[in-house]
């Protein structure tokens, strides 16, 4: 810093319009006074104690010896996490500090070999919440598998209503939107990446969290479980929407399936950015991924999981991502200015088929992890793919990597 010519700044601004201003000597500002004392109000009655939150952290991990589940099942919201609540014998409830004010109840079973926590909906309740969860003293998760649980919407083109997927790539939508009325006409959305100038040109500008690549090995190992599972086919107007569709896979019954799951907080729908989304995580993973379902959480609950994996405080490469499909992202009979309309008001069939399908199509995995852990800990599933985000945080073998451009920068 240029001492004299702040110093003639200070000389400038001390007389503004004819008035003299007095600036304090440096020995004034380094020694403020502070009152510690809280003083009666004129009334006598004493201020409010501030809260008192120190202690906690050092009472519940006096009460509470360290656990290592073999599984952490993560859901976003209470109709996610009731199936799962009532599926499983969970015994033991407890607090940590960090977790959502209105799920703040980690469940575990017994053994604490299997646990569950719920996030909150949003990309920010999801991180804080998983934040929380891989910071705290009162697990060891070094050898944890988790397993992200939630419904989503999905696109017709690649499933349909009660399907399960399970996604290698978890990509994040972050660009740039202009209002549609005062796009380009000969665009469809108003989206295009960060640093270009049009849709379909490769992001100039990366933040670190738009593409998240998993253990495929892993991946297709708890697919492979929950295809042997049954799955429920949902309502007799769930099976009446999906023939309003007149192609597969829309029109089929559920299945779990391979195909990879899109984040943001934008709850969108609509067939033009439901295509335009699709080409996005096309473009953004080089032509690897391809998006089937669409949620608010994914991207942010694994940024904070690979943050705590680069300080060996979780293992990255032991992570399943299973979204089931409640609704469409569109309909063929509800495009362009009806879209609204169906979203607001066209019946599905309900939700209940994706909920039901959560606990049927994770409880092969769960009970395979659980009671075969030695097997998975020794390695059997470790990735064969990379695994890890833009940045490479986990200094995975860069050459294992199908997309990405060397070219890119940081916003």
């Amino acid at each position: 810093m240029n001492f004299k010519l702040l110093t003639t700044a200070l000389s400038l601004a001390s007389t503004v319009n004819g008035f003299k201003l007095d600036f304090p000597s440096s020995s004034v500002l380094a020694k403020p006074s502070y009152s510690v004392t809280a003083k009666p109000s004129a009334s006598g009655s004493k201020l409010p104690s501030p809260v008192q939150t120190a202690g906690f952290n050092e009472t519940i991990y006096k009460e509470f010896t360290q656990h290592s589940p073999k599984m952490f099942v993560i859901n976003m919201f209470s109709l996610e996490e009731e199936p799962f609540l009532e599926s499983y014998d969970f015994v033991h409830e407890f607090e940590i500090p960090g977790l959502s004010p209105i799920y703040n109840t980690i469940h575990c079973d017994k053994d604490y070999e299997l646990c569950q926590v719920t996030t909150g909906e949003g990309e920010i309740n999801a991180a804080s919440t998983i934040s929380a969860l891989a910071l705290s003293p009162v697990f060891n998760l070094t050898k944890t598998f988790f397993l992200i649980a939630g419904i989503a919407g999905i696109s017709p083109h690649q499933g349909t209503i009660g399907d399960v997927t399970f996604a290698r790539f978890a990509v994040q939508f972050l660009e740039y939107e202009v209002d549609a009325r005062d796009m380009p006409s000969n665009w469809t959305t108003g989206y295009f990446a960060l640093g270009t100038d049009q849709p379909g040109e490769y992001p100039v500008n990366i933040y670190g969290t738009e593409v998240f690549e998993l253990n495929e090995n892993l991946r297709d190992r708890a697919l492979s479980l929950a295809q042997t599972a049954f799955l429920y086919n949902g309502t007799k107007a769930n099976e009446e929407f999906r023939l309003t569709y007149n192609y597969a896979p829309a029109n089929n019954t559920p299945k779990a399936i391979a195909c990879d799951t899109l984040a943001g907080d934008t709850y969108w729908f609509g067939e033009d950015l439901d295509e335009s989304f699709a080409n996005y995580t096309s473009l953004i993973t080089n032509g690897t991924a391809t998006y089937c379902t669409t949620q608010q959480e994914d991207n942010a609950t694994l940024e904070a999981l690979i943050r705590a994996g680069s300080y060996g405080l979780i293992d990255f490469s032991r992570i399943v991502v299973m979204r089931s499909a409640s609704d469409f992202t569109y309909s063929d009979h509800y495009s362009g200015n009806k879209s609204v309309e169906f979203f607001d008001h066209v019946y599905q069939g309900g939700i209940t088929a994706s909920l039901v399908n959560l606990v049927y199509a994770s409880r092969p995995y769960i009970a395979d992890v659980l009671e075969n852990f030695e097997t998975y800990d020794s390695g059997k599933y470790e990735p064969s793919n990379y695994i890890g985000d833009f940045f490479n945080t986990l200094e995975d073998d860069i050459s294992k990597r199908t997309w990405g451009n060397p070219t890119w920068g940081t916003a």
